[in-house]
């Protein structure tokens, strides 16, 4: 008897790929080891390849992009009652895809680098959660778009000012993409 195959490059096959219809698209999204290296889907013929990894780009879909807006709109902003659960989740991942106006192959999702996304994500969440009557405050999604971006521009100027005055550390060089 066999044990069971791991994850990791194999488990989504090239001729798997090169049998799909027209312009596959692959997310091979385990992270820290995609379940096929982005160079290989691409040789099978994927039009598009998205992986969970920072050092794959373009198309990294990694739950950083999402789960800061979660916790912002949903924890913090409008002081959910039980969690967050699937509907909100959904309203999140739609604000997410709506945010690139003009897809294209090398870009399906923002950056992480583009911070515009995380106060549009939680008050997505913030509103959503309203909404369903799961919050301990209410508001517009305008409303809580606007708490959520000053609070997180506020820190952003924080960090930046830490940083030009030495009290904290610059990223390691390449840690950091522009």
């Amino acid at each position: 008897m066999s044990a069971a195959k791991q994850g990791g490059p194999g488990t989504i096959k090239k001729e798997w790929i090169r049998s799909m219809d027209r312009d596959p698209i692959i997310f091979a999204l385990a992270n820290p080891i995609p379940e096929i290296w982005p160079s290989e889907a691409r040789e099978a013929g994927a039009r598009i390849v998205a992986t969970g990894r920072g050092d794959f780009p373009p198309n990294q879909i990694n739950n950083s992009l999402i789960f800061p807006g979660v916790f912002r709109g949903g924890v913090l902003d409008a002081r959910a009652k039980g969690g967050v659960n699937f509907k909100v989740m959904v309203a999140a991942s739609y604000e997410l895809a709506d945010y690139v106006k003009e897809p294209t192959e090398e870009k399906i999702v923002p950056t992480m680098e583009e911070w515009e996304i995380y106060p549009r994500v939680a008050s997505a969440v913030a509103y959503e959660t309203a909404s369903q009557g799961l919050a301990r405050r209410s508001g517009s999604k305008e409303h809580f778009l606007k708490v959520a971006t000053e609070m997180i521009e506020n820190n952003r100027r924080v960090y930046e000012r830490m940083l030009s005055e030495g009290l904290i550390k610059p990223p390691l060089p390449g840690t950091v993409r522009k």
